[in-house]
């Protein structure tokens, strides 16, 4: 790898005639390559009646082509020690994958094969939607995943974010599989497609291999423009819980609307949230809630990015016996956060810290790939990396506190719970 930070001068960045994307970086030491990117559809355009209908659809696209059964599809990536995955989030789609240097144009073929081509069979349609349901189920025997969701309920209201992407066991038997074809048809296209790359080719040619394949995807017609919905954020504080009984666990999420992820507040807060709950033994909660206290079998803070509404939330497993001494003590700490300035130290030590994982994340190709696309979904400069180590260090302690005040207010707080009833 580059011991140079990736930069202007040695990202390339490409657009094409399809409106597709390519952000490439050379690690020319390696006899591999990563890549991996996003493109519509995201989850918000499922009709609400059948909802984890995106979801279902990407789930279909690795059964198969129109040229290639499920198990000669696998056989051919197998057969190049290579591995290609397809999954769906709320705004998009994402897709990944890894392949020796010689075989990257290979898989980008068959990337453009699965997602041009899928066949969308009867049987494959039968076995992906128990598969799915099955999940499903589990989730909804899961504490933690069902206090997320209930969380997402009450903070989303009519938003489609309040909604899991999978979508739910009776929205998913509705959908046919006239709908899936019907859904491709209406939303796949290369239109807006972003592929970064990092690994053992030269950038140049990575673009060449490009032009060959993604960038020459031509859309068959005009696509669905669908628009993601406002969010309105409620105006009072919600307090729910799901009854899950005979669990030994009960799980707690409390939030509130995050920072935009494109604004100077969402820096102090990544700043400002590591002291809360990621720093050390999970930081100021961790402390509170499982050194002095013994309550929670684990507990963090996580502040979430998108270019949609996103969230900041504290998440706890606790004993279902400990659910309520857990939320109060959670919201004194949420207190003290929003009343005193972190620490000197603790500021010191996390900036430190964010400055440490930097380069570290930036070791694999992987982890470069995953920079490049997020560089590209936020707009930022293709000199961001280098210019964040001074963004860092510029958070300061009134900032944090600042922010703090008008993000947590303790009077708006959603609380979601599940697990033995209280």
């Amino acid at each position: 790898m580059n011991s140079a930070m990736p930069d202007s001068s040695s990202i390339l960045r490409a657009e094409f005639n399809n409106n597709s994307t390519l952000l490439a970086y050379p690690n020319l030491t390696s006899p591999a390559v990563y890549f991996s990117g996003f493109m519509r559809p995201g989850a918000f355009t499922d009709p609400v009646e059948k909802r984890g209908l995106a979801s279902f659809t990407t789930d279909m696209l690795m059964t198969g082509t129109k040229n290639l059964t499920f198990q000669k599809l696998h056989d051919k990536i197998e057969s190049i020690g290579a591995s290609l995955s397809i999954g769906t989030g709320h705004l998009s789609s994402t897709f990944f994958g890894q392949c020796l240097s010689e075989d990257l144009e290979t898989i980008w073929n068959l990337l453009l094969e699965v997602l041009t081509q899928p066949s969308f069979t009867e049987k494959q349609f039968k076995r992906v939607r128990n598969q799915i349901l099955t999940s499903i189920a589990v989730q909804n025997q899961d504490t933690a995943e069902m206090a997320s969701q209930e969380f997402n309920r009450a903070l989303y209201g009519a938003h489609p974010y309040a909604n899991p992407s999978i979508g739910s066991a009776q929205s998913v038997a509705a959908i046919q599989l006239e709908d899936l074809r019907a859904f491709h048809k209406d939303n796949y296209g290369p239109d807006g497609l972003v592929m970064a790359f990092c690994g053992g080719i030269d950038p140049e040619k990575a673009r060449q291999i490009f032009s060959r394949t993604l960038g020459n995807w031509q859309p068959g017609q005009k696509l669905s423009q669908a628009e993601l919905p406002a969010f309105v954020p409620p105006t009072q504080a919600v307090r729910s819980h799901v009854a899950l009984e005979d669990k030994a666990q009960s799980d707690v999420v409390i939030g509130v609307p995050a920072p935009k992820t494109l604004s100077r507040d969402f820096q102090v807060c990544s700043i400002g949230n590591t002291i809360l709950g990621r720093y050390g033994m999970m930081g100021r909660i961790g402390k509170a809630l499982r050194e002095k206290n013994g309550l929670a079998y684990e507990v963090a803070s996580y502040l979430g990015a998108g270019l949609g509404p996103t969230t900041w939330t504290i998440e706890a497993g606790v004993n279902p016996d400990n659910l309520e001494k857990a939320i109060d003590l959670l919201r004194e700490e949420l207190r003290k956060f929003i009343n005193e300035p972190v620490t000197q130290n603790e500021l010191e030590d996390v900036k430190a810290q964010a400055l440490g994982r930097l380069p570290l994340s930036l070791e694999s190709n992987a982890g470069i790939a995953s920079m490049l696309v997020s560089i590209e979904r936020y707009h930022y400069s293709l000199d961001h990396l280098k210019e964040l180590p001074a963004i860092i260090e510029s958070v300061s302690a009134d900032e944090i506190l600042d922010a703090a005040q008008r993000y947590w207010d303790l009077d708006k707080l959603i609380i979601a719970s599940a697990g033995r009833a209280v």
